[in-house]
């Protein structure tokens, strides 16, 4: 275990995070939030204009017991809730389980969103728990008819969909659904409100907001090894995700020698955040094994003791809710969630 300390001089940022770090990735340097509470300037000395990865932390990061104050993102009060867990072993005794308001987000069933849903086959195999999700399935396996994938597809549906499939229990069906990179400008006003611009966003650099966008999913869910062309701010709305963060030619490395392995040469890539070669084939399993290790979800991957890149050098944080995670342009990162219950985030992409 690392357990990591920040105090800074002349305020009342105090804060201890414990971290299981793999691989002996450094933690990210980490400061108190809420993100709402944070000083553009301190901001900017620390993250933005030194270009270095940050982590802010919900005040309730060491006290999950305790009711969080109100996020500063209202979609995170707004589009979750919790539920006390009672569905025998599966859950520890007592535990809260992260759900969707099926009430609120009721309201905008018919919304489009883009989706991904990733399969151990060319067909969903696995025996649906009850009739609802055999609903689901029997529609999903006419998207995955119209899908030039094999074990990636890619497709839009109306956001009732995820409703329908998060509401089943004891576990959401099917695993690994996701609403991945749907843009917030695309919500309806309402789901729009629900998601203001964060204050280091606008102010930070010069106001100019590149893109914006929410991720919502079913685990395990999964954003392979990328960088981005503009500084990122992700926010996270509910449960975990473990992420890591690599500079950019450490970054560069990786992504190189994978292409090499599957023999696409020497050049760098496009390193397209979400590209059909980086979801699934060798280089989507190649690149799972080089950046998580035996932390990987999904079978049939090549072993890591067979991967040396796992020694390049990075650093890793696990995002709660209320957390915010700034990344530096160039950095190379991937994300993975972390436990079983929906997972919700939001980025924006500024300069």
């Amino acid at each position: 275990m690392i357990r990591i300390t920040t105090n800074v001089t002349g305020g009342s940022r105090h804060i201890r995070r414990f971290y299981s770090s793999h691989h002996g990735l450094t933690p990210v340097h980490t400061i108190s939030g809420p993100l709402a509470s944070v000083d553009v300037k301190e901001f900017r000395e620390k993250a933005f204009d030194a270009q270095q990865p940050l982590l802010i932390a919900a005040p309730n990061a060491l006290r999950p017991d305790i009711e969080a104050p109100p996020h500063s993102i209202p979609a995170a009060d707004k589009w979750f809730t919790h539920e006390r867990a009672s569905h025998g072993d599966q859950f520890p005794q007592n535990s809260r389980r992260t759900v969707l308001n099926q009430p609120y987000l009721s309201q905008f069933g018919d919304t489009v969103l883009p989706y991904e849903l990733v399969t151990a086959s060319p067909v969903i195999t696995d025996t649906p728990p009850h009739k609802s999700s055999r609903l689901i399935s029997a529609w999903l396996e006419k998207q995955l008819q119209q899908s030039s994938g094999i074990t990636f597809h890619r497709f839009t549906a109306p956001l009732s969909l995820f409703l329908h499939a998060a509401c089943i229990t004891p576990v959401p069906w099917p695993p690994a659904l996701y609403i991945a990179q749907a843009q917030v400008i695309d919500l309806p006003p309402a789901l729009r409100a629900d998601l203001p611009t964060p204050h280091l966003v606008l102010k930070a650099g010069k106001g100019d907001v590149y893109d914006s966008n929410i991720w919502l999913g079913i685990p395990p869910t999964y954003t392979p090894l990328h960088r981005d062309p503009n500084p990122n701010l992700f926010v996270q709305l509910a449960s975990r995700k473990r992420v890591r963060v690599f500079r950019p030619q450490v970054g560069d490395r990786i992504f190189r020698k994978v292409r090499q392995m599957v023999g696409v040469g020497r050049g760098g890539g496009s390193a397209s955040m979400r590209g059909e070669e980086m979801m699934e084939g060798p280089e989507s399993d190649l690149l799972q094994v080089a950046v998580w290790g035996d932390c990987v979800h999904r079978g049939g991957v090549t072993s890591e003791r067979d991967m040396d890149v796992l020694e390049e050098e990075g650093f890793e944080a696990v995002v709660r809710p209320g957390d915010a995670l700034f990344i530096p342009k160039g950095w190379w990162h991937s994300f993975m969630s972390e436990g079983g219950d929906v997972t919700g985030s939001v980025n924006w992409w500024f300069r």
